[in-house]
């Protein structure tokens, strides 16, 4: 586990945001990380990565990511799972924080305080879905990455929201 951690958070230099974005991914499916969501990246696709600096929010980062609902995300019923909907969002809200990390601001790791998930609608098995999350807030310590799953259909009915409310860490002492 240690040398998945530490392959993730790795200085890279001067790596693009949509490199920062999709490490993770690059890690896990490089072989050797069995783990909860080792199964994430067979499904999610990066769409974009967009990155617009405001007064209101200099850590302005949005991460898109495009998947078809898979069997294994889905419940009896044949939709996504609660708590593969709270998985997809701790992953995907992640990036967009990883995105605009660099050198002593967000790069050794970031922990999850609160998830909160709000579920509207189902995603049926076989439904594409993007999975859309943008950074709120960024401070020195404490982070909050907004996050929705909408449906693509003709009007794009968001089908599930949540708000990551995130802490970072320091360098591991693993």
């Amino acid at each position: 586990m240690e040398d998945h951690y530490r392959r993730v958070y790795a200085k890279h230099g001067d790596i693009s945001p949509e490199e920062k974005a999709y490490k993770w991914f690059e890690v896990a499916k490089s072989g050797g990380y069995v783990g909860f969501d080792d199964m994430l990246p067979r499904f999610l696709k990066l769409e974009s990565v967009t990155i617009k600096p405001t007064a209101k929010n200099p850590h302005n980062s949005r991460v898109v990511y495009s998947f078809t609902v898979p069997m294994e995300l889905c419940n009896m019923m044949g939709s996504m799972h609660g708590g593969a909907v709270a998985l997809v969002f701790d992953i995907c809200t992640t990036t967009a924080i990883s995105a605009i990390a660099y050198d002593g601001f967000w790069d050794t790791g970031h922990v999850s305080r609160n998830l909160s998930c709000t579920y509207l609608r189902p995603a049926p098995l076989g439904t594409k879905v993007y999975v859309i999350s943008e950074v709120v807030s960024l401070g020195r310590r404490q982070g909050l990455v907004k996050g929705e799953i909408r449906l693509e259909t003709e009007d794009g009915k968001v089908a599930y929201t949540c708000n990551h409310d995130k802490a970072a860490v320091g360098a591991s002492s693993l």
